[in-house]
């Protein structure tokens, strides 16, 4: 890693995860136990539980055609909030952190405002940070274009968020935490017996990731070859990426 930052992981923490303000809580205590491993980690976050929904509701409520920089604005206020709340946490375990903003290092993007693809960001600056704060707190899911104009990366974007910033940093390890173990071949709260896959290609996981992975972030990382993990809180999950030659046989149905 340049700049004398040690080996970084970005660590995703979705809405399915952070469901209630308690369980900053837990993703802080995740983020911390990769700190203590000797790592720097950039912490990548989306709104708290149904925010985004009920901005979207409150929007609409108002107008029913709003307009699309206004409302990436206003549904980009969650994953600002979410970003504060992690840093509190973080801050209350004794983890150094800094929290950035979609203002302070913004994710460039191009293309529609509510379906973006994230194109540029400042590693230079994140690793500067990062050489005196053990984390950075980063909200997923919005950017800014190439006026400064507010975008969002679609739903679920928050995905993307990850990947892109993973890639662009050179990262040892990305991992996606959710509210479930990994990808499993069925709905894991209807087939308890089935467990997740050890490993899926891109192209596995594309075809039965469903809602777990956004399909633009999949695209994103087969299109870079690069590799990341689907888990719950402290579990193991699914890796995403080139499956090794010992688990290719079982992993054939998949990916």
């Amino acid at each position: 890693m340049s700049n004398g930052v040690k080996a970084l992981r970005v660590l995703k923490f979705g809405s399915s995860v952070l469901v209630r303000p308690e369980l900053y809580r837990r993703a802080a205590e995740e983020v911390r136990a990769e700190v203590a491993s000797g790592c720097r980690v950039v912490a990548v976050v989306s709104a708290m539980g149904e925010t985004t929904d009920r901005l979207l509701a409150a929007a609409r409520a108002v107008t029913d055609a709003p307009d699309d920089a206004l409302l990436a604005a206003l549904l980009g206020t969650g994953e600002e909030a979410s970003v504060a709340l992690l840093a509190v946490a973080l801050d209350a375990t004794g983890v150094s952190v800094s929290a950035f903003t979609r203002t302070t290092v913004p994710v460039r993007t191009r293309g529609p405002l509510q379906d973006a693809d994230p194109v540029d960001v400042d590693t230079d600056r994140i690793l500067s940070v990062l050489e005196s704060v053990e984390v950075v707190v980063f909200p997923g899911f919005v950017g800014v274009d190439a006026a400064g104009t507010p975008s969002l990366l679609g739903r679920g974007g928050s995905d993307l968020s990850a990947l892109f910033l993973g890639h662009a940093l050179g990262a040892a390890e990305i991992r996606l935490v959710k509210d479930v173990d990994g990808i499993f071949p069925g709905d894991p709260r209807r087939k308890a017996e089935a467990g997740p896959f050890a490993y899926l290609s891109w192209e596995g996981a594309r075809r039965i990731a469903g809602s777990v992975v956004q399909e633009k972030a999949l695209a994103f990382a087969a299109r870079h070859g690069l590799g990341f993990r689907v888990a719950a809180p402290g579990g193991r999950g699914t890796w995403v990426g080139t499956i090794p030659e010992t688990s290719r046989v079982s992993a054939t149905r998949a990916g």
